[in-house]
């Protein structure tokens, strides 16, 4: 297998793991955004001292394909080594977007969610919903089933649309 076959694959990879792991997991936004930007500041230092030997891979191909790589690995361990479960139960509101132009535009109601009491705040994919927007229609909350891994981080494992009349839409 060459380099760049290599490359291809681990990418593909690693969006998978984006897309089925670390998207599930419950973390705020900005210091993930935060502990990736010392990580990536550290890797640098520890890469010109000759701690991490990269001359056989190369930089590009280690912040590109390795690096990502043990990040996801970190969440996938943390994944699957899930347990007690348990189920938290919020009222929500769909986000409303405008699509179009000034002349033509549109409003609709999107798959990212408000939850009751402002939870989950700056974890955007725990309020985010990548389905049909029909699983929605009409319901107006969502019953989350999360587990915690082995580092600790809340993992959401399922969800659930139900209708409840106790639930406004404000």
């Amino acid at each position: 297998m060459t380099k760049i076959d290599k490359s291809i694959v681990f990418s593909i990879l690693n969006v998978i793991l984006l897309i089925t792991v670390l998207f599930n997991t419950v973390i705020n936004f900005y210091l993930f955004v935060l502990v990736i930007v010392v990580l990536v500041i550290l890797c640098n230092i520890l890469i010109k001292r000759n701690i991490i030997d990269i001359n056989k891979q190369g930089r590009k191909y280690f912040f590109g394909v390795t690096f990502p790589q043990i990040i996801n690995g970190f969440f996938l361990i943390n994944y699957v080594t899930g347990m007690n479960p348990t189920k938290e139960t919020y009222c929500f509101r769909s986000m409303v977007s405008e699509v179009g132009s000034v002349r033509s535009h549109q409003k609709g109601k999107t798959t990212y969610v408000y939850l009751s009491g402002n939870a989950y705040e700056y974890s955007y994919m725990t309020r985010s919903f990548w389905i049909d927007y029909k699983r929605m229609l009409f319901k107006n909350q969502v019953i989350y089933t999360f587990e915690r891994g082995i580092f600790g981080l809340k993992i959401r494992k399922d969800f659930e649309f139900v209708f409840n009349e106790n639930c406004q839409d404000k």
